[in-house]
């Protein structure tokens, strides 16, 4: 029992000191401010992509008729959403801390990049309801459908768009991490750690 007892506690300080050097090789804190860059510089520029459409709507809409005044409506009233979720977004960033152990960090970006995929797919079922609102117009003739239709395909595409950049780029700064556990199994009742020299 001793004998058991003095390797299992043998094996845990190998392991944590194992951890603590990848951990440290890896410089979570410069991981984590990389992450929140990139994040906030993602919310800057939907924030800037909202701005731009609100303006350009709002001017838009008073300046036009028809299917274009519809157009530019929709686009200003879709922006001021995104306008909102840019600006909380990018708050919420600025009072985060890089501080953050291998786990948590870990849980950050397997968080953020799963909210990015699940909008990649409301996204696409945007496009497919502005499709949907635009051939409706056509057949109804129906100024107002049409250019709703058609902004809800722009919008649709660039948060598409920007959602897979986001996605493409969190993904290539996490690789690390991800790397770094590839060393380390555990099957439920194992666990097992291949150590390279």
């Amino acid at each position: 029992m001793k004998k058991t007892l003095f390797l299992f506690l043998l094996i845990q300080i190998l392991f944590s000191g194992w951890i603590i050097a990848q951990n440290s090789s890896l410089d979570l804190e410069q991981i984590n401010r990389d992450r929140i860059y990139l994040n906030s510089n993602g919310m800057l520029i939907l924030g800037g992509w909202a701005i731009t459409n609100i303006a350009i709507g709002s001017i838009g809409m008073t300046q036009t008729g028809g299917r274009t005044k519809y157009f530019h409506q929709m686009n200003a009233a879709w922006n001021t959403v995104n306008l909102g979720i840019a600006g909380f977004g990018y708050y919420g960033l600025r009072n985060s801390s890089p501080g953050l152990s291998l786990s948590e960090t870990i849980s950050e970006f397997q968080n953020f990049e799963n909210i990015l995929l699940f909008n990649a797919g409301l996204d696409i079922g945007y496009m497919a309801i502005g499709a949907y609102l635009w051939e409706r117009g056509l057949r109804k003739e129906s100024d107002r459908l049409v250019g709703y239709g058609q902004s809800m395909i722009l919008q649709g595409g660039f948060l598409f768009t920007f959602d897979l950049i986001l996605y493409v780029l969190s993904r290539n700064q996490s690789k690390p991490l991800i790397e770094s556990l590839e060393n380390i199994q555990f099957t439920g009742t194992a666990l097992s750690l291949t150590i390279p020299f």
